[in-house]
């Protein structure tokens, strides 16, 4: 008999007898065995390791003779192993007579009917709860994504900006050049009409031929040779803040990809969420049920205890869920 089985037949056939005010503890102890049994919740019994565990657990901490002079007394079938009927019947005093023939309820019929009403509850949760966790996990891995993609933006729109301001320098030192050049072949342009004005002084004259000759003194190559060389930079620049633009553009792109996948399987989160609410709905309905059978003569009280305690356990899981109090 499982574990469960175990609980529930001990509380069905105390629970008048004070059981009902130990039902959390035998839950605790079920679930302790649950826990250290290799088989889970399909263990029926635990081996003398495990038996130790166990006791270790309840801060009975025992030599090995001590343990087994324990589990004498314990184990009622004298297999070496201790099931949880056998525990229970020693901590609550109890026969194997008393345990073989306690009343378990006459309505097996309508408690087998809410078994597997419950049953089903705990089934629509575990799937919901299967989708919501891999909703979940892939959220977070796409926002994971999405903050890879924006710093990626980031970094690139950085880029594009330091392109863009070697750019507008290059043209403000072009501009400045070409204002130098067409300052100098102004003034020679204008000197020359001085010094071949017919209407001007010999004295105009001369002076602007003077001047014109200084002037023409002062090589302008240098000047020349800088703006092609600048010319020659900013061209390269342009290139290279085109492909900057190209390549933003496209991490633009990757990035609204990104958002819009996050916000995709947000929404698809936010529906598995939703279908909480037919689960909460089938949880109503399986405790008005279990109210029902309790309500009726004969019942077995501590599996209808036991399967409500289940309902909360399973509610524990659910978003924003209402706490409950176990009845």
């Amino acid at each position: 008999m499982p574990y469960v089985d175990q609980a529930k037949w001990f509380l069905n056939g105390f629970w008048e007898d004070g059981l009902e005010k130990e039902s959390e503890n035998v839950w605790k102890f079920a679930q302790k065995f649950i826990e250290l049994d290799p088989k889970k919740k399909e263990g029926n019994e635990l081996d003398e390791f495990w038996s130790h565990k166990f006791l270790e657990s309840l801060g009975e901490t025992l030599t090995v003779i001590q343990l087994r002079e324990k589990l004498k007394k314990i184990d009622l079938d004298a297999n070496g192993k201790m099931g949880l009927l056998e525990y229970l019947a020693f901590k609550y005093q109890k026969t194997v007579p008393q345990v073989v023939n306690s009343p378990q309820g006459s309505n097996k019929k309508e408690v087998d009917e809410a078994s597997a009403m419950l049953q089903a509850v705990q089934d629509a949760y575990a799937e919901v709860q299967r989708q919501l966790d891999q909703q979940t996990q892939a959220l977070e891995e796409q926002k994971a994504a999405e903050e890879i993609a924006r710093k990626a933006l980031e970094a690139q729109q950085a880029a594009e900006e330091v392109v863009r301001k070697a750019e507008a320098e290059l043209k403000a030192a072009i501009d400045d050049l070409k204002a130098q050049e067409d300052s100098y072949n102004n003034q020679i342009a204008t000197l020359e009409a001085k010094s071949k004005d017919s209407t001007a002084s010999m004295v105009t004259k001369s002076k602007a031929a003077n001047e014109l000759a200084q002037l023409k003194q002062n090589d302008p190559l240098p000047l020349r040779k800088a703006k092609i060389t600048q010319e020659a930079a900013l061209r390269k620049v342009e290139k290279e803040r085109k492909a900057a633009e190209a390549a933003t553009a496209a991490a633009q792109e990757k990035a609204n990809e990104a958002e819009q996948k996050t916000q995709a399987l947000e929404a698809q989160k936010k529906k598995v969420e939703e279908s909480f609410v037919e689960a909460e709905a089938r949880v109503a309905e399986a405790e008005a049920y279990l109210e029902e059978v309790k309500r009726k003569g004969g019942a077995a009280l501590g599996a209808i205890w036991w399967m409500q305690r289940e309902l909360i356990e399973a509610q524990k899981y659910l978003p924003k869920r209402k706490q409950q109090q176990v009845q």
